[in-house]
This record gives structure tokens, sequence and C-alpha cells, in this order.
């Protein structure tokens, strides 16, 4: 009875693993989606400032040197935003292994299907899924990182930018 139990318990965990899979999977559609808003926000702020700077609305370089540092500052910080939401929608193949079927990597550096067929055979489903389940959420956790590092400095940009202008426009 006990191999029954104990049966049981792994076939739950398996399930809870392909759960957990697909709990993770939409997670990630979701960062690459949120990651995608922001960057896509971020270079229409970009654009509407330089339209503006370029038709002449505004002129930075006039403005006293306070509003001036403000106002390149928060331009400045329009960088690493720019970097950290690109770093986040950034696709993530992993590193392909020869030495088992875990992903389409892996299948992708074969040189033989009868090699790889091998490999198929001698995959545990279960460590597979493990492996997958590690790995997707490393990356979820690595996008949402970038995706709060770039908020942070697009917030930078949101706010001192146009504090800078409106200080400037002022004087």
């Amino acid at each position: 009875m006990s191999t029954r139990g104990s049966d049981a318990r792994s076939g739950q965990g398996g399930e809870l693993v392909r759960i957990l899979i697909t709990e993770t999977r939409e997670e990630l559609l979701k960062a690459d989606s949120k990651a995608g808003l922001m960057l896509t926000a971020l270079g229409a702020a970009l654009t509407a400032l330089l339209g503006t700077i370029s038709a002449g609305g505004i002129a930075p370089q006039r403005y006293a040197p306070v509003p001036q540092i403000l106002f390149w500052a928060g331009c400045a910080a329009w960088v690493p935003a720019l970097v950290m939401f690109g770093l986040a929608v950034a696709p993530r193949a992993g590193k392909p292994q020869r030495s088992r079927a875990h992903y389409f990597g892996d299948a992708a550096g074969m040189s033989s299907v009868e090699l790889f067929a091998d490999l198929v055979r001698q995959t545990d489903p279960r460590e597979r899924n493990l492996s997958q389940f590690l790995t997707l959420s490393r990356t979820v956790w690595l996008k949402y990182r970038c995706i709060r590092h770039g908020m942070a400095w697009s917030t930078v940009f949101l706010v001192l930018t146009p504090f800078g202008l409106l200080t400037g426009a002022s004087a």
C-alpha cells in the first residue's frame, strides 16, 4: 500500500508541476505584454518631446541652469529605461544541451533524428517538467526585475523632464 501512496503523491506532484508551468507561461506572457506596453509609451513620450522641441514649441537650451539640469537629467533617464524594457522583452532561448531532450534548442543542435529519438526515450518527463519550470521561473523573475528598473527610470524621466520644462518656461 505504501507504494501506491507514493505513486499517487508523485502523480499529484507531476500534475502540480504542469499547473505551475502553465501559470508561469501565462505570467511570462503578462510580463512581455507589460514591458511592450511600457516600451511603447516611453517611445511615444520621447517622440512627443522631440516633436515639440523640433517644432520650436520649447527651447530647453535657453533655460536657466537649474531647469536645464532637471530637463537633461530627465532625458538621460530615458536611456536606461529603454534598455531595461528592451531587456525585458528580449527573447531568451536558453542554452541547448546535447545530452537531454527538454527544449526546442536541445533538438536544434542535433544532427540525427535517431540520436534525438534516443534522447527522447531516455528523458524522464518529470525531470524535464521540473527543469522547464525552473527555467521559466527564472526568466519571469528576470523580466519583472527589468520591468521594475525600467519603471523607476521612466519615473525619473517623466518627473524631471516636465519639471525642468515647467520651471524653465516660467522663468
